[in-house]
């Protein structure tokens, strides 16, 4: 499976009901060596939103983004339900889309995420 295979796909959680589509795929490079070279990728979650318009410009990101305060304020609340689910919670992807593990209110903001691992 292609990592575009994922993006725009429906996510649902673990009792069916619709969490949004899928936005971004959060890597980690700590795979197996490839060619002595380097560690291949891994996913580790997937960033699912709930609204179609509006794409990720990268200030869901935390606060270490700058940016025009206008842009970062709309933006988060365009974003405010924003969450991320880690690879374990992923229960199965198929052509329907992808069922979670967990019902949606288990899962974190993205918001909530970078705020907890700031200094």
């Amino acid at each position: 499976m292609r990592l575009s295979d994922l993006l725009a796909r429906p996510v649902r959680d673990s009792s069916g009901r619709p969490a949004g589509q899928v936005a971004d795929v959060r890597l980690v490079q700590d795979g197996p060596l490839l060619r002595q070279v380097q560690h291949a990728f891994r996913v580790a979650g997937l960033i699912v939103v709930t609204r179609h318009t509006g794409r990720l410009f990268g200030y869901e990101r935390g606060p270490a983004i700058k940016g025009p305060w206008l842009v970062r304020a709309v933006l988060k609340v365009l974003h405010r339900n924003t969450r991320y689910v880690p690879w374990e919670h992923v229960d199965r992807i198929d052509d329907d889309g992808v069922l979670l593990r967990v019902p949606l209110d288990e899962l974190t903001s993205v918001h909530d995420l970078y705020q907890d691992s700031g200094p």
